[in-house]
């Protein structure tokens, strides 16, 4: 539920426009939970849940209030809720993709932010706010237990949107140590921070607030995703973990010349496909998905809610 983003740069490689034949996803394999700005004027926000190819949406989290999903772990979904708390000061849950099973993980407020794991699922490392000083954010290590395991920063930046590589030892995360957010990556023990993004100085296109870069997904060991406003327009970018090798993976704008601002997205556990969240010719947000060829670009939602945020889910394990 935050904002941020990156520009374009002449060393920014585009890609082709995506093709539109539809993609045709094993619906046995995955679902795609989502979220869904529910009523906007009560602060309502719900987790909904799907089949690969969009069909049987349907409300899994059911509760007045903030529930927001930013990770899935085989058959488990991992959220953000004000449930048991007061408006927007979260505690993180895990459920099962249906609904059910819902458990409160931690007895601790944590920020809004992406969240990963490691280890089996058994490791999150994931943000958390400085007291009540909403301005500095930490990252920390936890189990499933809810217990603190290692503090990775102590300063005061804004580390959010935490991201293990593959192999655990490495995570890429976003923090406003330098002039605009940028991405960064430190060991797993908080060590050796480098920057990785570099924002072009030529574009001024994203206002303060809103996504320079941020937030990471790990592709692959050689490739972490992110978004990025460049041009007036977001869009889903890669970079290798060294900082170089700049991509830009979604385009500027449909076929039909309408800005298409893509954005939150997270890729299936074998990256053969790719789920984001996009805007419509009349400003609301869907969701999409498309092959990581970038072809086979589907729409997934068309509904009146902003559905954002989406995550892949495997209800068979």
């Amino acid at each position: 539920m935050g904002a941020s983003l990156w520009a374009c740069s002449s060393n920014i490689k585009k890609q082709q426009q995506p093709t539109t034949t539809e993609v045709k996803a094993d619906s046995s394999d995955f679902k795609i939970a989502y979220n869904v700005a529910y009523d906007l004027d009560a602060d309502n926000y719900e987790i909904f849940v799907m089949n690969a190819d969009g069909t049987e949406q349907r409300n899994i989290s059911n509760s007045p209030g903030v529930d927001w999903v930013y990770y899935a772990y085989k058959d488990r979904l991992y959220f953000v809720s004000d449930r048991d708390s007061t408006s927007r000061k979260y505690f993180l849950y895990e459920m099962k993709w249906d609904g059910t099973e819902i458990r409160k993980v931690t007895d601790f407020l944590v920020h809004d932010s992406w969240m990963s794991s490691r280890k089996n699922g058994t490791e999150f490392v994931l943000s958390i706010n400085k007291g009540d000083d909403y301005d500095t954010r930490d990252l920390y290590i936890i189990n499933l237990k809810g217990e603190i395991i290692r503090q990775l920063t102590d300063d005061n930046f804004q580390n959010t949107d935490a991201h293990f590589s593959p192999d655990g030892t490495q995570i890429a995360f976003r923090s406003n140590r330098s002039k605009y957010d940028e991405l960064y990556i430190m060991n797993d023990d908080g060590t050796g921070i480098r920057q990785l993004t570099d924002y072009p100085s030529n574009d001024s296109t994203a206002l303060e607030w809103e996504y320079h870069a941020g937030p990471p997904q790990w592709i692959d060991s050689n490739q972490i995703s992110y978004l990025s406003k460049q041009n007036s327009n977001y869009s889903i970018f890669s970079i290798s973990p060294l900082g170089t090798n700049y991509k830009q993976l979604t385009p500027d704008s449909t076929s039909n010349g309408y800005l298409s601002n893509e954005g939150w997205h997270s890729w299936s556990r074998d990256n053969k496909y790719i789920a984001f969240n996009a805007t419509n010719m009349v400003g609301n947000y869907d969701i999409y998905i498309m092959k990581s060829d970038i072809t086979g670009l589907k729409r997934l939602t068309r509904t009146q809610w902003y559905a954002q945020a989406p995550v892949f889910v495997y209800p068979e394990d």
